[in-house]
């Protein structure tokens, strides 16, 4: 989701790739980053993103909230885990931490994040179609957002004319 917040992007980048790396997200997204993107969207269909994004705003804020709960309660910062998660997805976790314990919470907290994500995810899937938008779409646009400068300059003017500071 895109946020006019820059606070607020940071964290849910964090968190998307958390959910990225426990895999539930990433079997939705085009596998390769080196896909062409598609970069041609209506007036329509820019008008819809954003307005499903403002709406989805505070959805996701109670997720992250919910994400970043679990780290706290497991004693771990999002900074940390992060790095963790890093490590995992390229298959040398051992040599970020040696640590028993703390392998067993980090897979503990993934567990937990992965589960909240799951459970948001069809409420937020749902909301993306009640307000007139097919998720295969939003997604294509979502990531053309972050690799099509022609989009991401489109979506934040519109954002900026929607919610003028």
């Amino acid at each position: 989701m895109i946020y006019s917040k820059v606070s607020k992007v940071s964290v849910f980048s964090i968190l998307f790739s958390i959910c990225l790396a426990f895999g539930t997200l990433g079997q939705q997204l085009p596998q390769g980053a080196q896909q062409q993107v598609n970069d041609n969207f209506s007036d329509d269909e820019y008008e819809k993103f954003v307005a499903i994004n403002q709406t989805l705003a505070p959805m996701q804020a109670e997720v992250e909230a919910k994400m970043v709960g679990i780290l706290e309660e497991k004693g771990m910062e999002v900074p940390r885990f992060q790095a963790l998660m890093q490590a995992q997805r390229q298959g040398n976790i051992m040599d970020a931490t040696d640590d028993p314990e703390e392998i067993s919470t980090f897979n503990e907290a993934g567990q937990e994040i992965m589960k909240v994500q799951q459970e948001s995810q069809e409420e937020l899937q749902k909301h993306i179609t009640d307000n007139g938008m097919e998720i295969q779409k939003f997604q294509e646009i979502s990531i053309a957002y972050n690799q099509s400068p022609k989009v991401k300059e489109k979506v934040d003017a519109l954002m900026a004319e929607q919610n003028p500071e």
